[in-house]
């Protein structure tokens, strides 16, 4: 059973364009975590929309502020992460600019902080340039 080649290059160039469309994005913001008015961070963020939930390393804050969770979180190739703690109320601020957002603490998460999905679901609808993500938020 042959296909036709120019059937198959078609279907194979339209496949492509779907995975393209699918692939989850990364960008970098600087921001700083403001938690509770008495603690500051100014830090290089990575926003990753393919993360389900925003992640602090472990160590990066102060242990008095986290609070117990039973959340549970695995990376892209299903392994499970070790999450014991949350911190609500934290405060990412870009310019004058101030959400406020649950992250998870991880321990062994290689970047400091990800805002994941439910960060990117507060600034929709937001446009992605050369120079990064554009929003209404931050204009």
């Amino acid at each position: 059973n042959l296909i036709d080649p120019e059937i198959q290059e078609e279907t194979s160039t339209k496949l492509i364009n779907l995975i393209e469309r699918i692939t989850y994005k990364k960008w970098h913001i600087n921001i700083t975590i403001v938690i509770q008015d008495s603690f500051k961070l100014q830090t290089v963020a990575l926003i990753d929309s393919g993360a389900q939930m925003n992640c602090i390393q472990e160590g990066l804050i102060p242990t008095k502020f986290f609070e117990k969770t039973k959340q549970r979180l695995s990376t892209a190739n299903g392994e499970n992460l070790s999450v014991k703690f949350k911190i609500s109320d934290v405060h990412i601020c870009n310019d004058d600019i101030c959400i406020k957002q649950t992250f998870i603490l991880v321990k062994d998460l290689d970047i400091g902080i990800i805002l994941g999905q439910p960060f990117l679901e507060i600034i929709k609808p937001f446009k992605i340039k050369n120079e990064g993500i554009i929003t209404k938020i931050f204009q």
